[in-house]
C-alpha cells in the first residue's frame, strides 16, 4: 500500500479544569490511496481529534503527522490545508452569498489553482453530482440539505487533491441522500484513487467502507 497519511506515535490531550484528559496516547496508523476509511466510536472517544490532527486543524502534543512522508508542520499547516487536502463538514460550510457554482469556483481560487475552463470544469462536477444547471446558479439557501452537501463535495473534488477528510458528512441527511453521498465517496476512493477518511456514527456507512477504525485506550486500531 502506498502510504499517503501517517499518524506516527502521536499523543494528544486537553485540559478540563484541573484534569488533563488523554485522547490519543502513542497512536499510529497509516492511510493509503484507493481506500475509504471509517472512524467510528462513541462521542469523546477521539474521532474528531483524529480528523483534526490529520487535517492540520490541531497539533499533536507529541510526535508527528506525515503527508507523503513529510511532517505536515514542516510543510506548513496553512499550506497543507490549502494545497494538499479537502475537508467536507457536516454543516456544509458553504458561502451563502454565493450560488453553488460560485462556491466551487471559489475553492479553486483559494487554493491558487488556475484553469482557463474553470467555470465549465466546476459546472461539470456539479452536474455529475446530480445538480442541474438551474440549481447550480440558484441561491444556496434554496437548495436542499442533500444538494448543499453535494456542493461541498464538489468543492473537494474540484481541487483534485489526494486526501479527502469528512466530518460526519451525512449527519444532517436522510437515509437516501446519505447512501447517495456515500456512493460518491466510494467512487472517489475506488475509481479516482483518492484516500477518503470518514468520521461517522452510522454503522451502515461504516460497513460500506474498506476499513473501519476505532480509538481504544488512546490507540487507533482496525475494528474486527
Amino acid at each position: 500500500m502506498e502510504k499517503l497519511l501517517e499518524l506516527e506515535n502521536v499523543s494528544y490531550s486537553y485540559q478540563d479544569g484541573k484534569e488533563k484528559n488523554k485522547i490519543l496516547e502513542h497512536a499510529s496508523y497509516s492511510f493509503g490511496k484507493g481506500k475509504i476509511y471509517a472512524v467510528v466510536g462513541a462521542s469523546g472517544s477521539g474521532k474528531t481529534t483524529t480528523l483534526s490532527l490529520s487535517s492540520g486543524l490541531d497539533k499533536p502534543d507529541e510526535r508527528k503527522v506525515l503527508f507523503k512522508g513529510k511532517d505536515i508542520q514542516e510543510i506548513g499547516l496553512n499550506k497543507y490545508r490549502r494545497e494538499d487536502i479537502s475537508i467536507v463538514f457536516q454543516s456544509y460550510n458553504l458561502i451563502y452569498y454565493m450560488n453553488a457554482l460560485e462556491n466551487v469556483m471559489s475553492a479553486l481560487e483559494i487554493a491558487g489553482i488556475k484553469r482557463k475552463d474553470k467555470k465549465e470544469y466546476c459546472l461539470s462536477i456539479l452536474e455529475q453530482l446530480g445538480l442541474s444547471k438551474d440549481e447550480c446558479k440558484r441561491d444556496i439557501r434554496q437548495l436542499s440539505g442533500g444538494q448543499q452537501q453535494r456542493v461541498a463535495i464538489a468543492r473537494a473534488i474540484a481541487r483534485e487533491v489526494d486526501l479527502i477528510l469528512c466530518d460526519e458528512p451525512t449527519g444532517n441527511l436522510d437515509e437516501k441522500n446519505s447512501l447517495d453521498i456515500m456512493n460518491t465517496f466510494l467512487d472517489l476512493a475506488h475509481i479516482h484513487h483518492k484516500c477518503v477518511i470518514l468520521v461517522t456514527h452510522s454503522p451502515t456507512l461504516a460497513k460500506m467502507c474498506d476499513v473501519s477504525l476505532r480509538i481504544k485506550e488512546g490507540k487507533i486500531e482496525a475494528k474486527r
